[in-house]
């Protein structure tokens, strides 16, 4: 790996995120369900991505992208005693998922390359359980 930015940051709860804080570069991430690691992304791939955008994008909880789909069809969906139906509320209950329980830490890359290659190893290493 050509990353020198060394290991993964502390983590942080989504509740508790100060975005500003987030770099606005490539790098991968690990997302946490209190302390189980369910998920390993990567953010830069087309060069034009960051960590920042990215996770605050899995923070919005929409369930357009590939994370918050896992995590609805796995988890979110049997919280509640009534079935959710409406995508507006799959997004919320989702979010709202993040907020109580979801951390993440982060290290940056390079590039989108370096950012693909990190990804593919902490995917390895820690085994997400919502990753395919």
């Amino acid at each position: 790996m050509t990353n020198s930015a060394g290991t993964l940051s502390t983590r942080t709860r989504f509740d508790r995120v100060d975005w500003a804080s987030v770099p606005d570069r490539p790098g991968v991430y690990v997302i946490y369900d209190l302390d189980e690691v369910i998920y390993v992304g990567m953010a830069g791939r087309n060069g034009k991505g960051s960590l920042r955008r990215r996770l605050a994008d899995h923070a919005s909880g929409q369930i357009v992208n590939m994370f918050a789909q896992y995590l609805f069809l796995d988890r979110v969906q049997f919280v509640p005693k009534e079935r959710i139906t409406h995508p507006r509320d799959a997004k919320a209950a989702c979010r709202q998922y993040m907020l109580d329980r979801c951390s993440f830490c982060y290290r940056t890359a390079s590039d989108g390359a370096d950012a693909r290659e990190l990804e593919q190893h902490y995917k390895s290493t820690l085994t997400p359980t919502l990753n395919p």
